[in-house]
């Protein structure tokens, strides 16, 4: 019987699935393989699993499972460190709490827990306190200048947006916070994380 570790990694998985429809396909058993590729998808949908299955018959890695991959790194990162542990606690209750009551006051909570919980690892990855728009200049990993600014203005936004952070400046509001803001910003807040810490595992956000 196969298990879990007979695989080096979440890729020789896909392989090993797309490979014995193959196999079950010389067989020539009328109704098998169809049987084979109803079970694989209906596993997927079921445990909300980071593939699509398409035809002719190919696994495919979509970006949610990439970013499912990076969130699970967060938190393996986080071990060692109590304070990052607590920041991402404080993110996930709020976004939490906020999906339940949807009130205002909550949404802001959520995504100020969001940018607290990204300042707190450039904190730690730069080994010097500072706010996240500073410590954005002492990282060294961005692939360009654009993408550096873009998390500076993220910040800049949690920092202005009256209630986010800080009061905020009221004249630059365009339009009142909603629902879609407490995903959006939150996601993008986190995934820039892979540019703060060096010792995030790229191949295990890709599946590798």
């Amino acid at each position: 019987m196969l298990k879990g570790t007979d695989f080096v990694s979440e890729s020789a998985i896909v392989h090993f699935l797309e490979e014995a429809r193959g196999v079950i396909a010389d067989y020539e058993i009328p109704g098998f393989e169809n049987l084979y590729r109803r079970l694989l998808r209906d596993a997927l949908l079921k445990f909300n699993l980071r593939y699509r299955l398409d035809e002719p018959f190919s696994l495919r890695f979509l970006l949610p499972g990439s970013f499912a991959n990076l969130y699970a790194e967060l938190h393996r990162l986080n071990a060692g460190n109590g304070h990052l542990v607590g920041l991402l606690s404080d993110f996930e209750k709020a976004f939490d709490h906020y999906a339940r009551t949807q009130d205002a006051t909550d949404l802001k909570t959520c995504i100020g827990n969001a940018s607290k919980y990204v300042e707190g690892l450039a904190v730690a990855t730069c080994g010097k306190t500072g706010s996240l728009g500073d410590l954005c200049k002492e990282i060294k990993d961005w692939p360009h200048g654009a993408v550096e600014k873009a998390l500076g203005n993220l910040y800049g936004f949690c920092s202005d947006y009256p209630g986010i952070r800080h009061a905020g400046n009221p004249a630059g509001v365009r339009r009142d916070l909603a629902t879609r803001d407490a995903t959006l910003v939150s996601v993008l807040l986190l995934t820039f994380t892979g540019y703060l810490s060096p010792a995030l595992d790229e191949r295990v956000v890709f599946g590798l």
